[in-house]
């Protein structure tokens, strides 16, 4: 996880941002924010799978970059701790393989 420190999230909801480019975040992290007080940004796939697979009392929304996104949601989607699925898509290609995960919005 790339903050320093965890803050124990008191909200329902929690928002998990996996990317590699941390850079695109800082515009995009405060107008999440504006709606869910508790996001935690990642930068490494195993620890945004460990957390989504230890966080069993959180409802939590994934936004994860489309490199990495088939990977991370085979092995997470069916968790009921994950609530929805936004996959960061900048080219806005179609991928059919979401169609399989119920999770995964397409807004």
């Amino acid at each position: 996880m790339s903050s320093s420190r965890r803050i124990r999230n008191l909200e329902t909801y929690s928002v998990a941002i996996f990317c590699q480019d941390l850079g695109l975040l800082d515009e995009f992290q405060i107008k999440i924010r504006k709606i869910i007080n508790y996001i935690v940004i990642f930068d490494n796939e195993d620890d945004v799978k460990n957390y989504i697979e230890e966080n069993k009392d959180d409802l939590i929304i994934l936004i994860i970059s489309i490199e990495f996104a088939e990977t991370i949601i085979k092995c997470t989607h069916d968790l009921k701790q994950l609530y929805q699925i936004y996959i960061y898509n900048p080219t806005n290609a179609i991928f059919h393989w979401t169609n399989d995960y119920k999770k995964v919005c397409d807004r």
